[in-house]
C-alpha cells in the first residue's frame, strides 16, 4: 500500500516502480509472477516490463573484477569535477586493471568482494520514454536553472 495520495502524479511513479521491482524479483526467481497493474497506461507498462527484463538480465550476468573500490574511493578528491589527465595516469599506475572488460550486453560489475559497483544497462529506458523525459526536463529548464546553486560547505575559521 502506497503512502502517496492516489491523485498525485507521484502515485503513478510509485506504482510503476513497485511493478518494476516485483517484476524483476519474479524474473530472477525470488517471487512468483506478478499481475500487470491496470492503472498504468500501455506504453508505461511496456516500458516498465522492458526495464525489469533488462535489470534482471544484468543481474543474472555478473562480471567480477579484481578491484578494491573502498581503497580506490578513499584517494579520490571530494567533489572532483572534470577530467584530470594527471590524476587519470596516477590512478592507472596505482590501480592497474587486471584485465580489459568489454561489456556488450546488460551486466552487473562486481568488485573483488562481490559487491555490485556498476550496473551496465544498455537500452534499459525505451526511446519513447526517454523523449518524454527530455521534453519534461526541457519544460522545467528555467526552474531547474534557478534552483541549482553552489554552496561552499567549508567550515568557518576556528571551527
Amino acid at each position: 500500500m502506497s503512502l502517496v495520495p492516489a491523485d498525485w502524479a507521484l502515485a503513478t511513479t510509485q506504482l510503476a516502480s513497485d511493478y518494476v521491482c516485483h517484476q524483476f524479483c519474479a524474473i530472477v526467481g525470488v517471487t512468483l509472477k506478478v499481475l500487470l497493474p491496470l492503472e498504468l497506461d500501455v506504453v508505461l507498462m511496456l516500458g516498465c516490463s522492458h526495464l525489469a527484463r533488462i535489470l534482471a538480465d544484468a543481474y543474472l550476468n555478473p562480471v567480477t573484477i579484481n578491484f578494491d573500490m573502498m581503497r580506490y574511493s578513499k584517494v579520490l578528491q571530494k567533489q572532483e569535477r572534470g577530467v584530470n589527465p594527471g590524476c587519470e595516469e596516477f590512478f592507472l599506475t596505482q590501480y592497474p586493471p587486471d584485465h580489459e572488460i568489454i561489456l556488450e550486453c546488460p551486466a552487473v560489475v562486481l568488485n573483488k568482494f562481490d559487491l555490485i559497483v556498476l550496473w551496465y544497462l544498455p537500452g534499459a529506458i525505451d526511446a519513447a520514454i526517454q523523449n518524454d523525459m527530455l521534453s519534461a526536463t526541457m519544460m522545467m529548464l528555467g526552474l531547474l536553472g534557478k534552483s541549482i546553486t553552489y554552496v561552499n560547505m567549508a567550515l568557518p575559521q576556528g571551527a
